[in-house]
């Protein structure tokens, strides 16, 4: 089995066995403690739950080797807080309890007082200790969907004191008055112990309903603390092991670069606007456009400077300009609330940067982008080397789902383009979209030239086999064009194609039947890029991407990505959590200038996360704890699927306030996001507030 798998049957048997604790509860307060026969049926049953009970428990324990061997992260508070938290009140309730339940088994009544008192007595101390067994269950569930895998000390002592609290009142509300009482004697106090039962029990349950909506409360007024709040400069610990003291900050708006004065601009100029979008299809939507679906796609050399004016024409919810994968100055990156206020309707905004970087990226909206960017805010953008051969013919395909409506590049049908049989094909496929796409080759055998933007050293040729990307991802591929046509396809546009077909006359004639062949998504493999190409091998004779992962480590962080219940902006969400807490209430990632930060991301979750951190590339040292075997891997969208750990190199070489998010937009909004803060740096903008600044 997968770790996700045995992530979801421990899942499965804690509610199992928090059901059946319950259920063992219930049967044993049902049976009769006056001395009237019992149904032997109820006995039973009540046995049989305590059974399910005890075996479900038992069986989350014993897949902990194998949760432990995928990563310690799996099993973290399984093992620490779990294990204890159940099996001492499971094996207490088993012992009390089960020779309880074979005595009523056996006797059926108890016609003696003496025996019905020795009864009682053993009946009280079965139904306690199947209580705590099942008070301690649905704690563990309260562990895995509230509290997380970095539980404060405070939260566990006040959920062992829940626990106690919820025994204490069956104690006094589900059990019978204090022996030796007899009905109608109040004693010299005047006051009977039964009397006082119903008080106390109504007390004990008050603080328990108080403490449960005080902590709610707390939960809430922490997910809205963020609104309208500046992020400050990060606190390292950088100068012998002592915080560092930021006296006078760096704004991220001071962090522009330094363009060279003599250099070549390329000027674009983007508006956003709402308009209806009939595609080739016939099919109309609505759509947040730059004014075409992609938007404008935009283009540079190597050295060039890009200026790119942005304009709100009426998207209420404004827009910013975000360069995905493209590591600009802080103050260029275009994401609202950090460093950036949305450009709301009648504004602007002009982003300048150096095309520093080679390779195929995108553009996108990071104000509100779950929805700006699922409705149509993005394009493409690519950045050619002066100095090496292009392909004589070079496709950009982005495909993107909108409103249902599945496109590759523009259209949701056939697109046609044309080559000379002969010669270069440069396809740079790019996932726009919050969900993975696999691509489909047909008609050739192809290389993966290139992955987010950076070369692959000595691709093979593959044949045969799907490109995986995960959102945000892009992987360029190419081939020599043969005399028949070659089409695309991606998984998550059936009825869209791209077809490059053989003509000297530069005429496309396609011919090309819509879909692909049935079953061939769900057949044909996935090139694993890990394993692909060839290692560098550096002067010494060594794999430089060895030498990479041995470079000195200054930092270690752990990224564990989860599901808890949580506030999200003051609403109550099933969010999508990193180390337990949900944006803005995530811990920041603070570095350094010139940090190596090694980096572990646990996907602890059943759906893959492409995780982005912006400003920054990051080099893969290991998967699952098998290195690359290939080429270098080096990525800005890392995609994270359930189950997996994923080791990653980073080096903080560009100064700023970054985001790190999952890139499936939904649950970034869901609070799947963080900040990689550089010390020293501070940012004006808030999150929220006046300026209705909403990142995702």
């Amino acid at each position: 089995m997968t770790i996700s798998q045995l992530l979801a049957v421990d899942l499965v048997l804690s509610v199992l066995a928090a059901g059946a604790w319950i259920a063992a509860v219930w049967k044993t307060v049902s049976l009769s403690s006056d001395g009237r026969t019992t149904k032997t049926g109820n006995i039973h049953l009540a046995i049989l739950f305590v059974g399910v009970a005890v075996v479900a428990t038992a069986a989350r324990y014993a897949l902990l080797p194998a949760l432990v061997a995928g990563s310690w992260w799996f099993a973290s508070e399984r093992t620490t807080i779990n294990l204890p938290l159940t099996a001492i009140p499971a094996a207490w309730a088993a012992m009390a309890g089960v020779p309880y339940l074979l005595r009523r088994r056996n006797t059926g009544s108890q016609p003696a007082e003496e025996d019905r008192e020795r009864g009682g007595r053993s009946r009280e101390w079965a139904v306690l200790t199947m209580v705590a067994a099942a008070a301690s269950s649905v704690a563990s569930l309260a562990l895995t969907f509230i509290l997380g895998p970095f539980p404060a000390p405070w939260s566990i002592a006040l959920l062992l004191l829940m626990v106690a609290g919820t025994v204490l009142l069956a104690r006094l509300a589900l059990l019978t008055p204090g022996r030796g009482v007899k009905a109608g004697h109040t004693g010299t106090r005047g006051a009977s112990p039964a009397g006082r039962r119903p008080t106390a029990a109504a007390a004990v349950a008050g603080l328990m309903a108080c403490t449960a909506l005080g902590s709610g409360v707390f939960a809430w007024l922490g997910s809205r603390s963020a609104d309208g709040t500046v992020i400050s400069a990060a606190v390292g610990h950088h100068n012998g092991g002592t915080a560092t003291t930021v006296t006078d900050p760096t704004p991220v708006t001071s962090l522009l670069g330094d363009p060279p004065a003599d250099a070549v601009v390329r000027h674009y100029e983007l508006t956003a606007r709402v308009e209806q979008v009939t595609l080739p299809s016939g099919q109309a939507t609505e759509a947040w456009t730059f004014g075409s679906l992609p938007g404008p796609a935009l283009e540079a050399q190597l050295g060039e400077v890009m200026e790119v004016v942005l304009k709100n024409r009426d998207v209420t919810a404004g827009v910013t300009l975000h360069w995905h994968g493209y590591d600009v100055p802080n103050a260029m990156d275009g994401v609202a609330g950090a460093t950036q206020d949305a450009v709301m309707p009648g504004q602007s905004m002009t982003y300048r940067f150096t095309a520093a970087q080679a390779g195929t990226y995108w553009y996108h909206t990071h104000q509100d982008s779950a929805e700006g960017v699922r409705k149509g805010l993005y394009g493409t953008f690519v950045v050619h080397h002066p100095s090496l051969p292009r392909a004589e013919t070079d496709i950009v395909v982005a495909g993107h789902d909108l409103s249902g409506l599945g496109l590759l590049g523009s259209s949701d049908r056939v697109s046609g383009h044309s080559a000379v049989p002969g010669s270069m094909v440069r396809a740079r496929l790019i996932n726009t979209d919050s969900l993975p796409q696999r691509y489909l080759v047909e008609g050739t055998a192809f290389k993966a030239v290139a992955v987010d933007g950076t070369d692959v050293n000595q691709p093979e040729e593959v044949n045969g086999k799907l490109v995986r990307l995960g959102a945000g991802g892009r992987v360029d591929i190419a081939f020599i064009m043969p005399d028949a046509p070659v089409t695309v396809r991606s998984d998550a546009a059936a009825s869209a194609a791209v077809v490059v077909s053989p003509s000297r006359s530069g005429v496309a004639e396609p011919g090309i039947p819509e879909k692909a062949p049935a079953g061939a998504f769900a057949t044909t493999p996935v090139l694993d890029l890990l394993e692909y190409g060839k290692p560098l091998v550096g002067p010494s004779g060594g794999s430089t991407g060895a030498a990479a992962g041995s470079r000195r480590i200054t930092r270690e962080e752990v990224v564990v990505l989860d599901r808890q219940f949580r506030f999200v902006d003051g609403i109550p969400r099933y969010a999508f959590t990193v180390n337990g807490a949900a944006y803005p209430l995530v811990p920041s990632m603070d570095v350094a200038e010139g940090d190596t930060v090694k980096v572990t991301v646990v996907n602890r979750t059943a759906e893959p996360h492409p995780m982005h951190p912006h400003g920054h590339h990051v080099q893969v040292l290991s998967r699952n704890g098998v290195a690359p075997s290939g080429s270098p891997l080096v990525l800005d969208t890392v995609d994270v699927l359930p189950g997996e750990v994923w080791e990653l190199l980073l080096h903080a070489d560009n100064p700023g306030i970054w985001m790190d998010h999952c890139h499936n937009l939904d649950h970034a909004a869901e609070g799947m996001m963080m900040l990689l803060k550089y010390e020293g740096v501070s940012s004006p903008f808030v999150h929220g507030g006046h300026s209705h600044n909403r990142p995702e």
